[in-house]
Parts: C-alpha cells; sequence; structure tokens
C-alpha cells in the first residue's frame, strides 16, 4: 500500500487512478467525521494553499464570527473503494485553522497534536494500543425494542460485512490485530495495533466513519451508541499507554512489585485524581451512564489490577518493553482526540508530582459484593452526565488541557443534552407511571 507524504505524489496518484473527488474529513467536538467533496481539478490548491468554508458546517464548534480554514494532512491521504457503486475516491483528515493560518484553538486534532508535541519536546515518545466495539442492527431498527441483542443483522448480513471491512480498513491503511465477535448477536470489536498518539485517534476516526459506511451499503445501521440495548452488553473504547525513552519503556521496572515503575504509579495516580472530570469526556453522552453501573461489565469503581477485568485500570501480563497501562472506562461515543489529550494529561501530570495509587487489586472481584469492591477502591465513576460535568467544571488541569474554547463548548453542548434529557418523559416511565 503507498504512503503518501507529499501533495505532488497524492496530485499524481490522482491522476492515474482517475480520482474524481477527495472528501476532506474533519472531527467536530462530538467525534464525528465531518466531510467536504473536493473536485480533482481544485485538489492543487486545496492542499497548497487550504480550503475555506462556513464554519457552521462544523456543527458543535463555539461561534468564532470568522470562517475558517480546512488545513489537509498528506500522510493521511489513502484512496477508498465503493463497491456498491463501482467508484474510488480520494479521502484526507484536516486541521482547522483561521483564514491567515493562524490555529483555530477549537480544533481537536491540532489540540491534540500540539500537546504530543510538547512530551515528545520533553524526551519522551507515548504510543497507545486500542481498541472499539459497536453493533450492526437491521437497517429497520428503529431502537424501540431495545430489549435484547436479537435485532442485530443476519449473520451472513454480518460476516459480508466483516469481509468488506477488513477490505476497507487496508485500503486505509489501517493496521489492525482482529475484527472479532465472541458471540451472535453481541458487539463486533476492532483491535488496533500500537501506534503513535495521532495516528491512534486518527485510525479510531476513520474506523467509526468506514464501519458506518460498510454497514449502510450493506443495508445494516452501525451503533456506536455505548448501551443501545437494556440486556445487552455495553460498547467500549479501550486505551494502552506505553512511554517510551531511548528504546526503554519507562513504565517497566523489574526490580518494583507487579515490574512496574514508579512513573507508571503516577499515571495511574494521576488519572485516578482526575478521572471524575474526564469521564465527561470519555463518556460523553446521557446514554453513556447507563453503561456504567454496579455488577456491570464496565469500570464502575476507580480501581486498578493486573488480575481483574473490571477493574477502571488494568496492566496487561506482559512486561519489558511490552509492559503498559490499559484505561478501560471511555466508549464508543467518545471523541479519540480529546479522551487522548486528558488521560495523557491526568497521567503526566500524575508522574511530575509524584503521585501513588491506591493498592493494586490482585484477585477478581466478580464474586464480591459491592460494599467490599468500595472498600477496594477510590471510590466510583461518575452516575450521571451531570455528575460527570460538574467534576469536569470543578477540574483546572482538565480544562486547561482541552483550551478554554474546546472546554466551553463541550460544557455547554453537554449541559443542552443533560437538561433535554430531563426534561424528556421515557418508555420505562410510562410503564411504570402511567
Amino acid at each position: 500500500m503507498a504512503q503518501f507524504t507529499t501533495i505532488s505524489e497524492i496530485l499524481e496518484a490522482v491522476e492515474e487512478q482517475e480520482i474524481d473527488f477527495v472528501k476532506f474529513h474533519f472531527s467536530d467536538i462530538d467525534g464525528i467525521f465531518k466531510e467536504i467533496d473536493v473536485p480533482a481539478s481544485l485538489l492543487e490548491n486545496a492542499f497548497s494553499k487550504g480550503l475555506p468554508f462556513d464554519n457552521s458546517v462544523g456543527g458543535t464548534f463555539k461561534p468564532t464570527g470568522a470562517d475558517l480554514m480546512l488545513k489537509p494532512d498528506p500522510r493521511t491521504f489513502s484512496i477508498l473503494k465503493d463497491k456498491n457503486a463501482k467508484i474510488k475516491y480520494g479521502r484526507v483528515i484536516c486541521e482547522l485553522t483561521f483564514l491567515d493560518g493562524q490555529s483555530f484553538d477549537g480544533c481537536v486534532r491540532s489540540t491534540l497534536k500540539l500537546f504530543v508535541r510538547k512530551i515528545y519536546q520533553s524526551g519522551y515518545t507515548f504510543s497507545v494500543s486500542s481498541s472499539l466495539s459497536f453493533y450492526l442492527f437491521d437497517s429497520a431498527f428503529t431502537g424501540c425494542e431495545c430489549t435484547s441483542a436479537g435485532n442485530t443483522g443476519t449473520i451472513s448480513d454480518i460476516e459480508d460485512t466483516k469481509r468488506d471491512l477488513l477490505a476497507s480498513f487496508n485500503d486505509a491503511e489501517i493496521d489492525i490485530v482482529s475484527l472479532r465477535q465472541t458471540h451472535v448477536g453481541g458487539p463486533i470489536s476492532i483491535v488496533f495495533k500500537e501506534g503513535s498518539v495521532l495516528r491512534t485517534a486518527d485510525n479510531i476516526m476513520t474506523a467509526k466513519y468506514l464501519v458506518r459506511d460498510v454497514a449502510r451499503r450493506h443495508n445494516l445501521h452501525a451503533s456506536f451508541m455505548p448501551k443501545p440495548m437494556t440486556a445487552a452488553e455495553g460498547l467500549s473504547t479501550t486505551f494502552g499507554f506505553t512511554l517510551m525513552k531511548d528504546e526503554f519503556n519507562e513504565f517497566y521496572h523489574p526490580d518494583q512489585d507487579m515490574m512496574i515503575s514508579d512513573k507508571a504509579r503516577g499515571f495511574i495516580a494521576g488519572i485516578f485524581k482526575h478521572i471524575r472530570a474526564i469521564s465527561a469526556v470519555t463518556n460523553p453522552t446521557v446514554n453513556s451512564y447507563k453503561r456504567i453501573v454496579q455488577k456491570g461489565k464496565a469500570p464502575y469503581y476507580v480501581s486498578w489490577s493486573a488480575v481483574d477485568r473490571n477493574s477502571l485500570i488494568r496492566l496487561p501480563s506482559s512486561r519489558g518493553r511490552a509492559t503498559k497501562i490499559e484505561v478501560q472506562n471511555a466508549d464508543s461515543a467518545c471523541n479519540p482526540y480529546l479522551s487522548l489529550l486528558v488521560l495523557l494529561s491526568a497521567g503526566i501530570s500524575g508522574m511530575d508530582d509524584n503521585l501513588t495509587p491506591i493498592a493494586a487489586v490482585n484477585f477478581e472481584t466478580h464474586d464480591y459484593s459491592e460494599s467490599e469492591k468500595q472498600a477496594l477502591s477510590a471510590g466510583t465513576l461518575p452516575n450521571t452526565l451531570r455528575e460527570a460535568l460538574v467534576a469536569f467544571n470543578a477540574d483546572p488541569l482538565v480544562k486547561e488541557a482541552l483550551g478554554e474554547s474546546i472546554s466551553t463548548t463541550l460544557l455547554q453542548t453537554a449541559t443542552i443534552e443533560w437538561n433535554d434529557y430531563i426534561g424528556c418523559v421515557h418508555s420505562w416511565e410510562l410503564e411504570r407511571y402511567l
């Protein structure tokens, strides 16, 4: 698969493969790709100078009173195929600037990129492994029958969709470890290969786009709703962090307890300190908190373990260069650019302040009572989006990491969602009280 690094290489490939248009993708604060189709005849100017656009296209950006510019990153260019329409088209991920080229502080991708650059300048390099889960439903599924997983598409439809997804991931140069569904009617999980922070976020965003697109071609509906059905498993996004310096894993220490370093413990403690505020980013919807409940599979208590798979932070068994810290609370509705940003900010602050986490849980807790689990933890995750927003608004570190524009917009849009939710009469209430 060709790797594109320059504008001239892209223009040459577009001409050789007779590409008619290129989709310019950019993420809004909700973590959804917006797109503008650019015809091949205008590509050279759009790549070299940028593409002006009305910022209302972004949907959830803080109003700026000025138009913005899309600046495509040539390294993200790929050629995708639509088998049904029998066409090929280009795709590139963009960042947002003002028309004069100055950085737009509401751009989630450039905010993460600038943060990663600062980490690199300090001598450290983070890499991230990740996974993302989703459901496939019949296109006629309305969401009103949300009692079981029986509304998923037929086995043959899903298998055909999975095969086309693998081909699409290959076209988009997304390296994955596996695409798996552990049982019929259950969620499908994409396990990504480890990569750089920015590349990981780009891959998750692109995978979401491709999953929706390929599912639509098969008359299926792809859902990343964290808890789309009451009795079914929720949908997660996991992030596994590795910290490297001079080819050495800084989270590994062969002579310390659990063979992890003080930096690893500080990273864990930093996330624990800010996790309730972080939840407003990693679990951004009202529905997210239907997944985070007592006795559920998703993390509920603030704990860490190398054994207990339901802990908020898990240490996979590999050590040495492969030592990693896996954070398990995020759901599939999260914006990966912002989620990675706040998790890294909190973890690094814990390393800088030499924080120490509570003791690790070195056994499975599924048979323990809720009071026993509580005693082993440093508290619980928020129970509602409202609780998360209160914690977010009171946490200077998390808000500073995101910047004023993104923090303000996130708080405003999530508050509107919460107010709409609590003012709505739900089917559960009608069934119980009417």
